[in-house]
């Protein structure tokens, strides 16, 4: 079974560091046992107003022998098995109360390593695009060009791959993405033409302004996307539309947004 991209398998500790930033070194860890990790994922059930979590995991109450618990035939040579399970299950219970403490003081520990080795992994980053890309993401402006920029290293796999750039989109950008493909030439002629592609970005109810902006934003987007993922023999346009809607002389109309000029 290919775990690669399945979430289950991440540690609680990235979980609720990357979640809870703001929520650093207050968890409760209640550790519930292993037993429940073939299961479930490493996190069973979380309460972020309680600012508790139950993990599949066991705690230093499972490091204790069972003669501290309880005696071996203490069950069996009951004279009320009833009576006396629940009598151990309560005795279980204030044990696993008492060593609550030391499994969130190892809890938290832990989530302290994890946020180390994230910073690390991230000036990593950063030092592989500045060193073999020439590419600063430190002070790189535009936050969708610093969102992409982890792909870089990737540019391989990624470029001329026209649908998985068109989902990309749609996903860094929160919005539906409409790709065209076909071809492009500067005169009417077809003997000499580029392969071509558009992306067009559906983001309705924009007025002219707004359309200006949004456009200006995702321009250095744009410019990214052609450079690292766009062939260069292929002509790309990336640009936000409006579809659906009738175009009528009493209504907003923005060129090349919801109005085209008919040739």
């Amino acid at each position: 079974m290919n775990n690669e991209n399945n979430i289950s398998q991440a540690s609680a500790e990235m979980l609720l560091n990357y979640l809870f930033p703001e929520m650093d070194g207050q968890w409760l860890a209640d550790n519930k046992g292993s037993f429940y990790r073939n299961y479930n994922s490493d996190i069973l059930a979380l309460y972020a107003n309680e600012k508790r979590v139950e993990l599949s995991r066991d705690g230093f109450l499972k490091l204790l022998p069972q003669g501290l618990i309880g005696e071996d035939n203490e069950l069996r040579n009951a004279k009320d098995v009833q009576e006396k399970s629940k009598e151990l299950e309560q005795r279980k219970h204030l044990l696993h109360e008492a060593f609550l403490p030391l499994d969130t003081l190892h809890f938290r520990r832990y989530m302290q390593i994890e946020q180390k080795v994230a910073a690390l992994l991230s000036d990593k980053m950063e030092y592989i695009l500045k060193q073999y890309f020439d590419f600063n993401l430190a002070t790189e402006q535009n936050h969708y060009v610093r969102s992409l920029a982890v792909l870089m290293p990737f540019a391989k796999n990624i470029r001329a791959n026209m649908q998985m750039l068109r989902h990309i989109l749609s996903t860094l950008l929160g919005c539906q993405v409409i790709m065209t493909q076909g071809r492009y030439s500067e005169s009417d002629s077809t003997r000499c033409w580029m392969p071509m592609v558009r992306y067009d970005l559906i983001m309705p109810g924009l007025d002219a302004e707004t359309y200006k902006a949004r456009s200006a934003e995702l321009e250095p987007l744009a410019n990214f996307i052609r450079e690292w993922f766009i062939p260069a023999e292929v002509y790309c346009q990336i640009k936000i539309k409006e579809y659906g809607q009738p175009q009528r002389t009493n209504m907003r109309l923005t060129l090349n947004y919801n109005t085209e000029v008919e040739k």
